[in-house]
C-alpha cells in the first residue's frame, strides 16, 4: 500500500514570486516533454474520436477520468428512495419541518459576544440575549426528530454547537462527518417590504420555498436530520461506521462554533481520524460547454481582513494641510487598487481538474482553448492563454486570482474639524498558489511607500516598521488570517465513491430517461465554510450538496429561496450514501 503523505495541519506556501519563477523554469525545462506529450495525446485523441463513438467512461489514464457510477445495491428498503423523491404527503410534511426551522430567527451578528465568554447558558443569555433563538431551535429539533434525539448521542459544544453521534459497530472504521450550520445572515429591516413572504415566516408558491436560511443552509441541516430519522424509523440499518452530524452556530460570522466542535472531535478521535467530511458548498450541477458537471469543492481560497488606520494631528478646517488624513488614505487606496494581484494557474488549483474535464469531454469547447488547457501544465505560453481566457470573465477571474476589496472606510467627525483618525478594511480572498504573507507583503509595500512620502510612521501588527513622528503614523492590523485550505485528493476511492454515488443520483434517479453522463470534477470555493476548522480531522473534505440548479437564490439577500423539489435530493442521496459508505473498505481510501 502506498504510504499517504502526512495530514497538512497548516498549508505552507512559498511566496508568489518563488512560485512563478519555479513554474516558468519548469516550463522551459519541459519543452521536450511537451512535444512528446502533445504528439502522443493528439494522435491518441484523434484515433479515439475517429474510430470510436466515445472513450471508455472510467478510463483511469485520462486527465479527467469519469468516476464509475456507484449503484446502491443491497441497501435496506430501496423503494424508500422513490417515496422520498415523489410522495406528496412526505413533501408536505418536510415543507412544514423546514418552514418551522426558518421561522426561528437564528441571526448572527459580527459584534455578538461569543458563547465561550459565559460559563453556562443562563449567563450567556444575560450577556448576549441575541443567542436566545438558538435555544429555541434546539427545542424545535428535539421535538421534530424524536428518534434522532433518543438513539443518537447529542452533545452541545460551547453551549450552542450541536454534535449528533450515531455510533457504529466497528470501531476500526473511520467515522464520517456531515456538516451544516444553524445560523443565518441577518435581514435588514429596511428590506422587509421587498420580500415576497416575510423572511422569518416563509412561504411556498408551488415551486419555490422562501425564507431566510432556506438555502443557506437550514435546508441541509433539516435534510440531514430527516434522513437520519427515516433510517431510524425503518430500523433496518445498523451502521458499522460511526456517523457524526456537526452543526455550528456562527458560520456566517466568526466560525467559533465549528472551531470548538473541531477541538472536541480532535480530542475524541485524533488527527486524520475521519474518513470524509461533507459540508455545504456548490449545489446540484452546472451545464458548461455542453457538459453537465457536478462540482464538489475540494479546496477553498484563503482569507484576510486588513485593517489599515492612519492617525494624524487634528486642527481647524480653516487652516488645513495640503493633504488631510483622508486625502492621504485616498492615495493609499488608489495605490492598492492600481496594483491588482496577478492571475496564476497551476495544477495546485482544483480548477485545473475542471478544465481538464472540459477539454476531454466537452463536445463544443473551442479547439484552441482545448489545446491550451491540455498543454497548460507544461507549456508557459499555453498556460498564459488559459489564464487570459479565465481572467476575461468576472465569474472565473477570481478562481485564479487573489481578490482585494476596499469594503469599509471610516474617518472624520465634523465639517470644521480635521480628521485625526481614518481607517479602511481591505478584504482579500487568497488564491491557492499564494499565502497570507503574500498579501501582507503587498499592502506593506504600499503603506510604507505612502508613509515615506508623507513622513509618517508605520506599525505592522504591533511591530514598528517606521518610528511614528509628529506627522502621525499608519497602523496595519491583521484580522482573521486564514491560509488557503489543503486540497483534497481526487485520485482515490473516497472521491470515486462520493462522485459515483452522485452520478447515480442524477443519472438514474433524477433524470432516468436521459442518456447524459454527468461528469464529476473538482472545484475551488472562493468563500469559506465551517470546514476551515476541520482540516486536521480529514484529508477528504468535500463542500457540496445535492439539489436542482436554479438562478436567483437570494442567498444573503432579499427573497432567499429554494427550488423545493431539489431539497429531496439531499434526503434521497444520504439515505443510500450512508449505507454505501458504511460498507466501504477503509484500506482503499
Amino acid at each position: 500500500m502506498i504510504e499517504k503523505p502526512p495530514l497538512p495541519v497548516h498549508n505552507q506556501m512559498e511566496t508568489r514570486l518563488t512560485k512563478r519563477k519555479a513554474f516558468f523554469i519548469k516550463s522551459c525545462l519541459a519543452t521536450f516533454c511537451t512535444f512528446i506529450f502533445l504528439a502522443t495525446y493528439s494522435a491518441t485523441t484523434f484515433l479515439i474520436n475517429t474510430w470510436f463513438p466515445r472513450a471508455e467512461p472510467d478510463n483511469p489514464d485520462a486527465l479527467c477520468p469519469i468516476v464509475p457510477k456507484a449503484h446502491p445495491d443491497g441497501i435496506h428498503s430501496p423503494k424508500l428512495i422513490q417515496y422520498i423523491l415523489n410522495d406528496d404527503k412526505f413533501h408536505r410534511e418536510e415543507r412544514d419541518r423546514l418552514l418551522g426551522a426558518i421561522q426561528i430567527p437564528t441571526e448572527v451578528y459580527d459584534d455578538m459576544e461569543i458563547p465561550k465568554s459565559a460559563n453556562d447558558s443562563e449567563s450567556l443569555l444575560k450577556l448576549e440575549p441575541r443567542w436566545k433563538p438558538f435555544y429555541k431551535l434546539h427545542e424545535y429539533l428535539e421535538k421534530t426528530y424524536p428518534l434522532a434525539h433518543k438513539h443518537l448521542k447529542v452533545e452541545k459544544i460551547n453551549h450552542l454547537g450541536l454534535v449528533y453521534t450515531w455510533k457504529g459497530g466497528d470501531s476500526d472504521k473511520k467515522p464520517i462527518i456531515l456538516a451544516a450550520h444553524q445560523d443565518v445572515v441577518p435581514v435588514q429591516k429596511a428590506t422587509l417590504d421587498q420580500w415576497t413572504y416575510p423572511p422569518f415566516k416563509g412561504g411556498f408558491d408551488g415551486e419555490y420555498l422562501f425564507g431566510r436560511g432556506v438555502s443557506d443552509c437550514k435546508n441541509l441541516l433539516i435534510g440531514l436530520l430527516t434522513t437520519i430519522e427515516l433510517l431510524l424509523e425503518r430500523g433496518e440499518f445498523k451502521p458499522e461506521r460511526t456517523i457524526i452530524l456537526a452543526f455550528g452556530y456562527d458560520e456566517e460570522s466568526r466560525g467559533t462554533g465549528a472551531a470548538e466542535i473541531s477541538k472536541h472531535l480532535l480530542s475524541r478521535y485524533g488527527a486524520d481520524s475521519i474518513l470524509q467530511i461533507i459540508d455545504e458548498g456548490n449545489e446540484a450541477y452546472e451545464e458548461i460547454e455542453g457538459l453537465k458537471l457536478i462540482l464538489p469543492a475540494t479546496g477553498e481560497k484563503g482569507y484576510l481582513d486588513s485593517v489599515i488606520e492612519l492617525y494624524t494631528p487634528g486642527g481647524h478646517s480653516s487652516v488645513p494641510p495640503k493633504h488631510t488624513s483622508i486625502g492621504i488614505m485616498a492615495q493609499l487606496i488608489t495605490e492598492i487598487e492600481n496594483d491588482a494581484f496577478s492571475p496564476l494557474l497551476t495544477q495546485v488549483n482544483p480548477l485545473m481538474g475542471e478544465l481538464f474535464c472540459l477539454a476531454e469531454h466537452s463536445p463544443i469547447l473551442d479547439k484552441d482553448v482545448k489545446r491550451n488547457i491540455l498543454k497548460a501544465q507544461v507549456d508557459a505560453n499555453a498556460n498564459k492563454q488559459v489564464v487570459e481566457y479565465l481572467d476575461a470573465n468576472l465569474e472565473t477571474k477570481y478562481l485564479i486570482t487573489t481578490s482585494q476589496a476596499i469594503d469599509i472606510v471610516e474617518g472624520g467627525v465634523k465639517s470644521n474639524a480635521l480628521p485625526e483618525h481614518v481607517s479602511i478594511l481591505v478584504n482579500s480572498r487568497i488564491s491557492v498558489e499564494e499565502s497570507v504573507q503574500d498579501v501582507i507583503d503587498k499592502y506593506h509595500f504600499h503603506i510604507e511607500s505612502i508613509a515615506k512620502k508623507f513622513n509618517l510612521g508605520f506599525i505592522l501588527n504591533g511591530e514598528e516598521v517606521i518610528a511614528p513622528g509628529k506627522q502621525g503614523y499608519f497602523n496595519y492590523s491583521l484580522v482573521e488570517p486564514l491560509e488557503p485550505a489543503p486540497v483534497s485528493p481526487i485520485n482515490g476511492e473516497s472521491w470515486n465513491l462520493f462522485g459515483g454515488a452522485l452520478r447515480y443520483l442524477y443519472e438514474d434517479l433524477v433524470f432516468p430517461k436521459s442518456n447524459d453522463t454527468f461528469i464529476v470534477a473538482p472545484f475551488l470555493s472562493t468563500g469559506n465554510t465551517d470546514t476551515k476548522s476541520y482540516w486536521d480531522l480529514s484529508r477528504n473534505i468535500y463542500r457540496y450538496q445535492p439539489g436542482l440548479p436554479f438562478k436567483h437564490s437570494g442567498v444573503h439577500s432579499v427573497d432567499e429561496r429554494l427550488l423545493f423539489d431539489g431539497h429531496f435530493h439531499i434526503i434521497a442521496f444520504y439515505y443510500y450514501y450512508l449505507q454505501i459508505i458504511d460498507e466501504a473498505d477503509d484500506a482503499k481510501f
